[in-house]
């Protein structure tokens, strides 16, 4: 996503939920300090042959439905909570996006075996991003939503569903397929107030309908039979 695009909907996005944007640049600075070049390299590698097609996850109530009918194959992406279900699957991601609001511990399992995180740091997780960064052994790669400090990137998006797809996208990613993706239905989570998950899943779809306008073909699994 084109960073003067993002900037746009970034404002928007702060205005709508009351986010401190001084906040979002504190902990994208956290991350910085304790990623300290693991990112650059992280990332070189994960866009080093980098698929055109990819299959992301997103951490919907009818994910396990989906993955149960399906065999998946290719390069798979799991959006935060999403990682959770596919380990339960018998199913090792090769890129976790997260904010690290699902099973950290799986996840650093995941990581361990070979799947890349990408850590996102905004005003809300500052403190999950000091206890759990360093335990990721694997590859990391920072991410955050503000103005980006050395070692960590800005690709644009909001909620992990979306925001994994702006990350393959400029990856190099031109057939992005979604899965376990419900904008209408949100999964409970403990803690989160359904209605704020709503609008922000109203925005996530505004987000991947901008990336399929650039010309990036985003389609629903539910629509389109997943080959592997």
């Amino acid at each position: 996503m084109d960073p003067s695009v993002w900037q746009g909907l970034y404002d928007e996005i702060c205005l709508d939920f009351g986010y401190d944007k001084e906040k979002d640049l504190e902990c994208a600075r956290l991350l910085a300090g304790l990623l300290a070049g693991r990112s650059e390299r992280a990332l070189a590698e994960v866009r080093e042959g980098f698929p055109e097609s990819v299959l992301i996850c997103g951490g919907g109530p009818n994910l396990q439905a989906e993955i149960s009918s399906t065999q998946l194959e290719g390069y798979v992406v799991a959006a935060d909570s999403a990682a959770s279900v596919l380990l339960e699957s018998g199913v090792a991601p090769d890129m976790i996006v997260t904010d690290l609001d699902g099973i950290v511990e799986d996840q650093l399992e995941l990581n361990a075996r070979g799947s890349v995180v990408f850590v996102h740091a905004h005003g809300d997780n500052l403190a999950a991003i000091k206890r759990h960064v360093p335990d990721f052994r694997g590859r990391v790669v920072g991410t955050c939503q503000c103005l980006p400090p050395p070692s960590v990137f800005n690709f644009g998006g909001f909620t992990d569903g979306d925001r994994a797809a702006c990350i393959c996208a400029a990856l190099g990613a031109s057939d992005i397929v979604l899965m376990g993706f419900d904008f209408e239905a949100p999964s409970e989570k403990p803690g989160k107030r359904r209605d704020v998950k709503k609008r922000k899943l109203q925005w996530a779809r505004k987000i991947i309908d901008h990336l399929s306008s650039e010309g990036v073909r985003i389609e629903m699994s539910r629509d389109r039979a997943v080959q592997r």
